[in-house]
């Protein structure tokens, strides 16, 4: 029976690890569907309507998110790190978690309070709601899986699948972190 639970408990952990990768291959198209529409647009800019004078995206809200990010990701590995090494990850797992809080927080008020009305931002306004939206909502999905790993290290501990999924988030929040600088620099600075 022993034999059993371990090649189970294997099995689960090369499933999260192979299931991870195969949720950022098909969210890979989402981002670069936001990366099309922001060349496209930009690039058929014939009545100089792809960013009209006075529409702007809040820089600081931009780089705060980012740097919510940054945290976030650097406590998913070490949270991931630690759980490999059996002890001390649920204080990572928290500090990810209050980041990636943070970090829907600061989009959502990107999402809905712009700085600008969308009817009126042109390429650029369509691009930077909808680049925000879909951020937002995969911010909430990091938070509820951030939420989740920590409730699991603080009440029942670690594992070899709770340590995958800490991996697996930190793999993640990376990903992320790696679209929503790529994004501030297309959107807020360029």
């Amino acid at each position: 029976m022993a034999m059993y639970k371990s090649i189970s408990s294997e099995l689960q952990e090369r499933n999260t690890f192979a299931g991870v990768r195969l949720v950022l291959a098909a969210d890979v198209f989402i981002w670069l569907s936001f990366l099309f529409a922001y060349v496209y647009l930009r690039a058929l800019d014939t009545n100089n309507m792809w960013h009209p004078s006075g529409i702007n995206a809040s820089g600081g809200l931009g780089g705060a998110t980012v740097g919510a990010l940054v945290v976030a990701a650097a406590a998913a590995i070490m949270c991931g790190r630690h759980a490999r090494a059996g002890a001390g990850a649920a204080a990572p797992a928290a500090l990810a978690l209050a980041a990636v809080i943070v970090a829907a927080v600061l989009q959502a008020v990107q999402t809905f309070n712009p700085g600008f009305s969308p009817t009126y931002g042109g390429g650029y306004g369509s691009v930077m709601i909808g680049f925000s939206a879909a951020m937002f909502v995969h911010l909430l999905g990091a938070a509820y899986w951030a939420e989740t790993l920590f409730a699991t290290l603080a009440r029942s501990g670690i594992d070899g699948e709770t340590a995958a999924s800490a991996e697996a988030f930190g793999v993640m929040a990376s990903f992320l972190t790696v679209v929503m600088a790529g994004a501030f620099i297309l959107l807020y600075v360029v």
